[in-house]
């Protein structure tokens, strides 16, 4: 009863329970409207930082928050990252582009995503990413990290970090050893793509309707062949999804590139022109 207390969540971000042994997060909002507070942003991630290692449930079934754009939002996020005002003006302040040995709040988000990344990619159970409407690069990444994704008829992917010349979180280990170094460098360069463009290319295993979705997800995690699939897919990610060491080296990377690009010179100059643009 105690652990299923720690797993049960519900708050504006998200919620999670465990059915019939399958632990079901929702999420309710995208991170990027959570820009308002600071403790909402990481919420998430430091909810599954506690719960990825837990043995009380069998399997992981990932709904991610259905938006129609997010470039707005995209934009007023990094906004308020750049201008140190995120709400209570304490998310990030100008020593974080100053080289501060202070750890800021930018810091502590990407180690919180990179022990989610760490922690899918080496759970005992199976996992399985839902997706419909459109869906960031970032999130694309980040289910890369699961077993299966799942999305509906009427997804698209959209790489809002394209025309700021900043790196995706999640980019480096996955996708290469998904589609090859060159395919990925193409498919880094996409601002957008479809639902069938993705499961041409292998990045997502099945396209339901979107009235479809929920059950095609828990019937995958919850079916009669689940255990056998189960067992099936914590080997192939073993054989081939499991040097821990090199997805160390490529998440750190990625952190290095990204505080690099905000801290640059020409990022404010092309992030200040894309605002005008998108205003007028």
């Amino acid at each position: 009863m105690k652990t299923q207390k720690i797993i049960t969540m519900d708050n504006e971000q998200f919620s999670a329970f465990l059915d019939n042994g399958i632990l079901v997060i929702r999420e309710k909002r995208h991170i990027f409207h959570l820009a308002q507070d600071v403790s909402e942003i990481f919420s998430l991630y430091d909810y599954l930082d506690s719960v990825l290692s837990s043995k009380a449930y069998k399997a992981l079934a990932m709904f991610a928050r259905s938006e129609e754009s997010l470039r707005i939002e995209h934009s007023r996020f990094l906004s308020r990252i750049l201008s140190g005002d995120i709400g209570d003006g304490r998310f990030l302040s100008s020593r974080t582009f100053s080289g501060d040995r202070e750890i800021p709040y930018l810091d502590r988000f990407l180690n919180l995503v990179n022990k989610y990344i760490l922690s899918l990619s080496t759970l005992n159970c199976m996992t399985v990413f839902a997706g419909q409407g459109t869906v960031s690069l970032f999130y694309l990444n980040t289910g890369l990290a699961y077993d299966y994704r799942i999305v509906a008829e009427d997804t698209v992917f959209e790489n809002l970090n394209l025309d700021l010349g900043l790196v995706t979180k999640g980019s480096g280990y996955f996708l290469p050893r998904l589609l090859g170094i060159r395919k990925a460098t193409e498919v880094l360069q996409w601002k957008s793509f479809s639902a069938e463009d993705a499961l041409q290319l292998g990045l997502v295993d099945q396209i339901v309707p979107v009235s479809r979705l929920e059950e095609a997800t828990m019937q995958l995690v919850s079916g009669n062949e689940a255990q056998q699939l189960s067992s099936t897919l914590l080997g192939i990610r073993k054989l081939f999804r499991c040097d821990i060491k090199e997805l160390e080296r490529s998440l750190e990377l990625e952190d290095n590139l990204i505080k690099e690009r905000l801290n640059s010179e020409d990022f404010r100059r092309t992030f200040a022109a894309n605002r005008e643009n998108s205003a007028s």
